[in-house]
């Protein structure tokens, strides 16, 4: 196997990381150093011409990227991969739902009352870590708190690895679905669905936003994506929320928040609709929240 690693200085991590974020699952990730804020690029693929191939690609979609800038390549053993990951990836916890790698699956003790949901290691963006995915898990946990699950409905639009659809079955929902245009994700996601004994239980399929929603509504719909994407399906996202639903907007920069916001509030207007907007945010993430009256 050929490991990729190439240093990153300070600036360059925030907008790679929102670029990766969008790219996954993928096989690159990243190293930071939060002391510094320095960290480095690293990338595992199977051989040295895949390597150099997703190198091109990735350095065509981030032009802060010098021409003159390449990775190391060197090679390493496979069981090196597989145990590397283990030293980034630890079992944790938001409200009664734990995320756990699987690589612990035979001794990771759940506490009484505890949902256990088992996440491949090998996913960088797809365990739950990212803020934004935390932001969403903790908008299910409080959702569901508030009512009976059971007879409510979610939509995960842009599923990923599906980690926030299978919580929110594994949470209680009754009627779970995932949808994601990249064909990768979905397998991955049903992937993740069988691993966790829900395979048939949440449905998930390889669409676009609106191929997903089309005739779709749900009582909590959840769209983790980028900021221009949730805007540009504004509408179709408000119109699947059902009455006294939730709709969950998050992958949102904090400095594109106000701006977002305001997107969706005259959206909002022009639809005639009723909804109640909120704002949370962690690190540099926002999540918006609007509920239907």
């Amino acid at each position: 196997m050929i490991k990729a690693t190439l240093p990153l200085s300070s600036e360059l991590i925030p907008p790679l990381e929102d670029l990766l974020c969008e790219l996954a699952p993928c096989n690159w990730c990243l190293q930071i150093n939060r002391l510094s804020d320095e960290g480095s690029l690293e990338g595992f693929f199977d051989n040295r011409e895949l390597a150099l191939a997703e190198w091109t690609s990735l350095s065509q979609r981030f032009p802060a990227f010098a021409e003159s800038l390449s990775p190391e390549l060197s090679t390493v053993e496979d069981r090196d991969w597989k145990e590397a990951y283990k030293e980034h990836f630890h079992p944790w916890s938001i409200g009664p739902l734990h995320l756990v790698p699987e690589w612990e699956r035979a001794t990771y003790v759940l506490p009484e009352g505890g949902k256990v949901l088992y996440v491949d290691p090998g996913m960088a963006f797809g365990t739950g870590l990212h803020e934004t995915t935390r932001l969403c898990l903790d908008v299910i946990i409080d959702f569901f708190e508030e009512t009976d699950p059971r007879g409510l409905s979610c939509i995960d639009v842009g599923c990923g690895s599906g980690i926030l659809a299978l919580s929110a079955r594994l949470l209680g929902a009754g009627n779970v679905k995932g949808v994601d245009i990249d064909p990768d994700a979905v397998r991955i996601s049903i992937e993740n669905a069988t691993a966790n004994g829900m395979g048939g239980d949440v449905s998930f399929t390889t669409n676009d936003i609106a191929g997903g929603l089309f005739s779709e509504s749900a009582d909590l719909v959840l769209a983790n994506i980028q900021a221009d994407v949730l805007c540009a399906n504004a509408e179709l996202l408000l119109r699947a929320v059902r009455s006294q639903g939730l709709l969950a907007l998050s992958g949102i920069l904090s400095i594109e928040a106000k701006k977002t916001a305001e997107f969706f509030q005259e959206t909002i207007n022009r639809l005639g609709s009723s909804f109640i907007l909120r704002r949370k945010d962690e690190g540099e993430w926002t999540q918006l929240t609007l509920t239907r009256k």
